[in-house]
């Protein structure tokens, strides 16, 4: 077969033209710190990076989650420490008032003080947190109890809400009400008891109440404990997540970062090549006299 003027020029256009995709492919590689940005360029290498990316996304909603979760939950448990503060305070209201020492004018001025920690536990029971009624259950709307009518008692359930912290875990995120507020012993109802107990003189309807108000600090206290056991299980569930986020990153990073060193060792080299190419093809496709006269 002869080779043509036309032959050699073509093929020599074609050798440039590979080292040249290959230059722009290191720059490329380079200047985006990626082995590829093209599924065509690595088929199976972009379909993980799209697998890693996915599951990152699900990893970070699944800890925005869990921050949410923990904001409401130590809310609440702030908001029952506090009205466990109140109950103590109304307890030891309630013994001073039972001894032989207490007089008419003490309860009267005990029931004062029982009645503006009555106001204070039912304001903190009507705590809102994401403009809903943290113990309100179902009832998120309304408030658990009616400041005008404390005699109503409260007025929540026990339902509440729960989020995903994981593929098909979900967590219950409220702050059970019905648990910390409800029968046996509604604290409003009990601290209102002792009101009238106080206002009455009566040393015997005082006493009838510290058994109930032993109740209620227990309701309190239970549920307190049961949010702190929720508590530690989002911390552990945090930290879960937090160590496979490391790792997935990890394994994205080993799928589509590009070696920095390598790549510009591979840039040079095939600069030189490119350059060698050149020089070759201005050799080989300048045309002779001799050419032209065939």
């Amino acid at each position: 077969m002869r080779i043509t003027q036309k032959m050699m020029t073509n093929n020599v256009n074609g050798s440039l033209s590979r080292h040249a995709e290959k230059l722009m492919t290191y720059q490329s590689r380079i200047s985006s710190g990626k082995q590829f940005t093209k599924a065509s360029e690595n088929p199976l290498g972009m379909a993980k990076a799209l697998d890693y990316r996915k599951a990152l996304d699900s990893v970070d909603q699944y800890v925005s989650n869990v921050s949410h979760a923990r904001s409401g939950l130590d809310n609440g448990e702030a908001t029952l420490s506090d009205i466990g503060e109140l109950l103590n305070q109304a307890r030891e209201l309630a013994l001073s008032q039972t001894t032989g020492t207490a007089s008419p004018e003490s309860r009267k001025v005990a029931a004062g003080e029982v009645r503006q920690l009555r106001d204070q536990l039912i304001q903190l029971a009507n705590t809102k947190q994401d403009d809903r009624y943290m113990f309100g259950g179902r009832n998120a709307d309304t408030p658990p109890y009616d400041s005008l009518d404390p005699e109503a008692g409260f007025q929540g359930d026990d339902g509440g809400f729960s989020v995903i912290v994981g593929d098909g875990v979900t967590m219950d995120a409220a702050v059970s009400g019905q648990q910390a507020f409800g029968n046996p012993a509604d604290p409003v109802l009990v601290l209102t008891n002792l009101i009238n107990g106080m206002e009455a003189n009566d040393p015997s309807a005082i006493s009838a109440q510290l058994d109930p108000l032993d109740q209620a600090l227990a309701q309190i206290t239970n549920e307190r404990a049961d949010v702190g056991t929720r508590l530690n299980r989002l911390d552990a569930t945090e930290t879960h997540w937090d160590v496979f986020k490391i790792n997935v990153e990890q394994m994205l990073s080993n799928t589509e970062d590009v070696d920095l060193t390598q790549a510009i060792m591979d840039l040079t080299a095939q600069q030189s090549a490119f350059q060698a190419s050149l020089a070759s093809a201005s050799k080989i496709i300048q045309p002779s006299l001799l050419d032209y006269l065939r």
